[in-house]
């Protein structure tokens, strides 16, 4: 299951993980609250870098900043993983015709 980080109002550890969403739902997890907090943030910066990494990069070259594992003992480090090829439908560097 994946949860919209943006959507968590609030971590327990009661002993379980509840996290409770901004709608009033509780949803219990295995892992610690470290843990959640951790990959949440992981995912909000790698989604950050990837913005600006397309923002900055004109070839038309895509940027896949994959969350780490937490628990995969790299010390929850994200690598980039470089993909080339055409952009996505509807989107044209600026000056191109269509």
């Amino acid at each position: 299951m994946f949860i919209n980080e943006g959507l968590i109002e609030s971590i327990e550890a009661t002993p379980d993980t509840v996290l409770t969403l901004v709608d009033g739902r509780k949803i219990v997890v295995a892992d610690p609250p470290h843990i959640v907090v951790d990959r949440a943030r992981l995912y909000r910066a790698s989604v950050l870098a990837a913005t600006e990494e397309l923002r900055t990069r004109p070839s038309g070259e895509l940027v896949m900043f994959p969350v780490a594992d937490a628990d995969a003992g790299d010390g929850g480090v994200a690598k980039a993983e470089t993909k080339s090829g055409p952009r996505a439908a509807g989107r044209r560097p600026a000056g191109e015709e269509r």
